[in-house]
């Protein structure tokens, strides 16, 4: 059984994230920016990287698939080799910041150390079409994230400050991540096309950090050496 000064060994760390959605801002920049529905949910789907159903842009770029979307092992059997000029998916888009499996980036290269186990749980009324920026109330909707990792400062705390907050990683300068960024100024979002790109202003904060907490998750060898209440 572990000593004291052996709790921390092979433990990990879980830390918590609340963030308040602002759903109606959401709608009313995808309107602003796309004429019709089919054009707004494919605006918001390169914003995302992912369709509403959570089919991924590289494995359905011509629309939504309810049932990839339904597949946990599928909608994830991908990465972006394919689409290195970004015209599937757009470099900036979230999931592909989050996680830029197979890209060619241009510092900061090794995606594998920054890896994260994370789950997501959302709050308040579903998503409605029609709702405006004038239905968006404080906390009224929004998500919690729980991330797992043993390395913090590697993982959690870089993804937020340098794949989230900025985009020299991937030739984008100060261009910040469009769902999640932090958003002092309305900022941009660019949309690789063929041939010439899109770049549409006006991104806001769509999710606002409202708060979190940094916890310690032992191992199970150290969780069985506390059950069993053996110290002196």
């Amino acid at each position: 059984m572990p000593q004291p000064d052996a709790l921390g060994r092979n433990g990990s760390y879980v830390v918590l994230r609340k963030y308040d959605s602002r759903v109606g801002a959401f709608n009313d920049f995808v309107r602003a920016h796309a004429q019709d529905e089919a054009a707004q949910d494919l605006l918001a789907a390169k914003m995302f990287g992912r369709w509403r159903s959570g089919a991924p842009l590289p494995l359905s770029p011509d629309g939504d698939d309810a049932a990839l979307g339904a597949d946990p092992d599928r909608r994830n059997d991908f990465d972006f080799a394919g689409d290195h000029a970004g015209l599937v998916c757009p470099h900036g888009a979230h999931m592909r910041r989050m996680n830029p499996r197979g890209d060619r980036l241009t510092i900061l290269t090794d995606e594998n150390i920054h890896r994260i186990i994370r789950r997501s749980s959302t709050f308040g009324p579903k998503w409605s079409r029609d709702v405006t920026a004038a239905d968006d109330g404080e906390d009224d909707r929004g998500i919690f994230f729980i991330f797992i990792s043993a390395r913090a400062y590697d993982t959690i705390e870089f993804l937020q400050q340098e794949w989230v907050n900025r985009g020299n990683f991937m030739d984008l300068g100060e261009e910040r991540d469009p769902i999640v960024g932090l958003h002092a100024e309305p900022g941009q979002f660019t949309i690789p096309a063929d041939p010439a790109r899109r770049r549409i202003d006006g991104v806001t904060t769509f999710n606002r950090l409202r708060g979190g907490e940094y916890m310690f998750m032992p191992s199970l060898t150290a969780l069985r050496w506390i059950a069993a209440g053996t110290w002196g």
